[in-house]
């Protein structure tokens, strides 16, 4: 009888313990019995359960990282492999209908067939090789799709990504050949027009040139005593070492103005 009063107790205290469970900080709780939910959403804390067909379900509410891999076809037939990573988070206010409909395998009956569907919808509307370099436009429009898709679930999309693009290595060279042609192709038509420039520029400088030439010797034409007035205007004062008689006349080296004596033995008639 004693034993029975003291093993009594301690089975309600074992009972009482194993049907305890605690909501940690970011999630929110439901408890179910029998299969059937048995609360309204839980908030962080401690709670009893029935050990007899009772269960307490966490929903975590922190952001989390879902990754799809799959395949798709672009517009032009070609396959590639994407990894795509879905950043997302629980709905609190649709935990309920989340565990009804969903249970909590939602991140692979929810998001994946969004993702998939999204993905292959937008791929399919680009060509291969102008997929690669319009990856960040390609993303907007498959986030705008999942968020769209999403709305009635109790899911929120806080962001997505396209990691990466997989062709074959046959298709990504066939690709990376037409990018250095297309390189090629630019720079050869900055470099003809750099040298058209260039002419252009030559032409224009001697057209200048030549014009400023006829306008000077028509103003010289028109103006002969120009040309004497120019002369006066650069001689420095000092008579000239060399006098021309005209004709067929002597050349004559005259003795420079600021020396008094004769002609330097080097001085000569020239003829």
């Amino acid at each position: 009888m004693k034993k029975l009063l003291f093993i009594v107790p301690v089975a309600v205290f074992l009972i009482s313990i194993s049907g305890c469970g605690q909501v940690d900080t970011g999630d929110a709780g439901l408890k179910t019995s029998f299969g059937k939910i048995s609360s309204s959403v839980l908030e962080p804390g401690l709670y009893w359960v029935n050990p007899i067909g009772g269960a307490l379900h966490r929903y975590s509410l922190r952001d989390t990282r879902y990754d799809v891999n799959m395949n798709a076809y672009t517009k032009d037939m070609q396959q590639a492999d994407f990894q795509i990573s879905v950043i997302y988070a629980v709905n609190k206010t649709k935990v309920v209908d989340l565990h009804t409909k969903w249970g909590m395998d939602y991140a692979r009956t929810i998001i994946e067939p969004i993702v998939q569907a999204s993905l292959k919808d937008v791929v399919g509307q680009w060509e291969a090789d102008k997929l690669v370099n319009g990856r960040e436009e390609a993303t907007k429009a498959v986030m705008d799709k999942v968020m769209l898709a999403m709305h009635e679930t109790p899911i929120l999309v806080k962001g997505l990504a396209i990691l990466n693009i997989d062709y074959s290595d046959v298709f990504e060279k066939a690709i990376e050949a037409k990018q250095v042609a297309a390189q090629s192709a630019l720079e050869a038509k900055n470099k003809t027009m750099q040298v058209e420039e260039e002419a252009k520029q030559t032409i224009v400088k001697a057209k200048a040139e030549a014009e400023a030439i006829q306008i000077r010797a028509k103003a010289l034409a028109e103006n002969k005593d120009v040309i004497m007035l120019n002369l006066i205007e650069k001689w420095d004062g000092k008579a000239p070492q060399t006098l021309s008689l005209g004709g067929e006349a002597a050349t004559m080296l005259m003795p420079s103005s600021g020396s008094a004596s004769s002609p330097a033995p080097s001085d000569r008639i020239r003829r």
